[in-house]
Protein backbone atom coordinates (compact mmCIF):
# COMPACT_ATOMS: atom_id res chain seq x y z
CA UNK A 1 0.00 0.00 0.00
CA UNK A 2 1.59 3.23 -1.15
CA UNK A 3 0.14 6.44 0.26
CA UNK A 4 0.96 9.61 -1.60
CA UNK A 5 0.76 13.01 0.07
CA UNK A 6 0.22 15.99 -2.22
CA UNK A 7 3.12 18.48 -2.28
CA UNK A 8 0.99 21.31 -0.88
CA UNK A 9 0.21 19.33 2.33
CA UNK A 10 3.84 18.60 3.28
CA UNK A 11 5.29 20.85 6.03
CA UNK A 12 7.75 23.34 4.53
CA UNK A 13 10.40 25.64 5.93
CA UNK A 14 10.65 29.36 5.10
CA UNK A 15 12.97 28.69 2.16
CA UNK A 16 10.52 26.24 0.57
CA UNK A 17 12.43 23.07 1.53
CA UNK A 18 10.43 20.25 3.05
CA UNK A 19 10.77 19.70 6.80
CA UNK A 20 11.37 16.14 8.01
CA UNK A 21 8.34 14.61 9.70
CA UNK A 22 10.24 13.56 12.87
CA UNK A 23 13.59 14.93 13.86
CA UNK A 24 15.94 13.88 16.66
CA UNK A 25 14.81 16.89 18.69
CA UNK A 26 11.21 15.83 18.10
CA UNK A 27 11.92 12.40 19.56
CA UNK A 28 13.51 13.94 22.65
CA UNK A 29 10.57 16.29 23.03
CA UNK A 30 8.20 13.35 22.83
CA UNK A 31 9.76 11.81 25.95
CA UNK A 32 9.30 15.09 27.78
CA UNK A 33 5.65 15.42 26.74
CA UNK A 34 4.57 11.96 27.93
CA UNK A 35 2.58 12.12 31.16
CA UNK A 36 4.04 9.14 33.02
CA UNK A 37 1.40 9.30 35.75
CA UNK A 38 -1.27 8.68 33.11
CA UNK A 39 0.75 5.79 31.65
CA UNK A 40 1.02 4.22 35.12
CA UNK A 41 -2.75 4.59 35.68
CA UNK A 42 -3.42 2.69 32.47
CA UNK A 43 -0.79 0.07 33.34
CA UNK A 44 -2.34 -0.47 36.77
CA UNK A 45 -5.78 -0.97 35.22
CA UNK A 46 -4.35 -3.46 32.72
CA UNK A 47 -2.68 -5.36 35.58
CA UNK A 48 -6.00 -5.66 37.42
CA UNK A 49 -7.76 -6.95 34.30
CA UNK A 50 -4.87 -9.37 33.74
CA UNK A 51 -5.13 -10.61 37.34
CA UNK A 52 -8.82 -11.40 36.85
CA UNK A 53 -7.99 -13.26 33.64
CA UNK A 54 -5.21 -15.25 35.32
CA UNK A 55 -7.55 -16.22 38.15
CA UNK A 56 -10.35 -17.22 35.80
CA UNK A 57 -8.22 -19.16 33.30
CA UNK A 58 -5.52 -20.71 35.49
CA UNK A 59 -7.24 -21.19 38.87
CA UNK A 60 -11.03 -21.13 38.56
CA UNK A 61 -11.59 -23.13 35.37
CA UNK A 62 -9.18 -26.01 36.18
CA UNK A 63 -10.54 -26.13 39.74
CA UNK A 64 -14.14 -26.36 38.56
CA UNK A 65 -13.25 -29.05 36.01
CA UNK A 66 -11.51 -31.19 38.62
CA UNK A 67 -14.32 -31.10 41.19
CA UNK A 68 -16.34 -34.29 40.87
CA UNK A 69 -17.27 -35.13 44.46
CA UNK A 70 -16.98 -33.78 48.00
CA UNK A 71 -13.39 -34.97 48.42
CA UNK A 72 -12.14 -33.21 45.31
CA UNK A 73 -14.18 -30.12 46.24
CA UNK A 74 -12.42 -29.91 49.60
CA UNK A 75 -9.10 -30.11 47.75
CA UNK A 76 -9.72 -27.53 44.98
CA UNK A 77 -12.28 -25.11 46.44
CA UNK A 78 -9.86 -23.50 48.95
CA UNK A 79 -7.40 -22.63 46.15
CA UNK A 80 -10.20 -21.11 44.10
CA UNK A 81 -11.35 -19.01 47.07
CA UNK A 82 -7.79 -17.95 47.94
CA UNK A 83 -7.36 -16.85 44.32
CA UNK A 84 -10.62 -14.91 44.49
CA UNK A 85 -9.43 -13.20 47.69
CA UNK A 86 -6.16 -12.27 45.97
CA UNK A 87 -8.06 -10.82 43.01
CA UNK A 88 -10.11 -8.79 45.48
CA UNK A 89 -6.90 -7.62 47.15
CA UNK A 90 -5.45 -6.59 43.77
CA UNK A 91 -8.64 -4.65 42.97
CA UNK A 92 -8.61 -3.00 46.41
CA UNK A 93 -4.94 -2.05 46.05
CA UNK A 94 -5.77 -0.55 42.65
CA UNK A 95 -8.62 1.55 44.02
CA UNK A 96 -6.51 2.67 47.00
CA UNK A 97 -3.57 3.45 44.70
CA UNK A 98 -1.27 1.26 46.79
CA UNK A 99 1.15 0.27 44.06
CA UNK A 100 3.49 -1.81 46.22
CA UNK A 101 0.60 -3.87 47.54
CA UNK A 102 -0.82 -4.24 44.03
CA UNK A 103 2.42 -5.75 42.75
CA UNK A 104 2.81 -7.95 45.84
CA UNK A 105 -0.71 -9.40 45.63
CA UNK A 106 -0.29 -9.88 41.87
CA UNK A 107 2.93 -11.81 42.48
CA UNK A 108 1.27 -14.06 45.07
CA UNK A 109 -1.63 -14.66 42.67
CA UNK A 110 0.83 -15.70 39.95
CA UNK A 111 2.55 -18.09 42.36
CA UNK A 112 -0.83 -19.64 43.18
CA UNK A 113 -1.61 -19.93 39.46
CA UNK A 114 1.73 -21.66 38.95
CA UNK A 115 0.94 -24.02 41.79
CA UNK A 116 -2.41 -24.97 40.25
Amino acid sequence: MNIEIPENELPTLNNGAHEPVMTHDGLQGLGERIDWSHVWKVTRAVLVIWAVGVWALLILMPGVEQISDVDSATLHLPYMLIGLALVGAVAAAHSLKADGHLLWFLGVLLMLAGWM
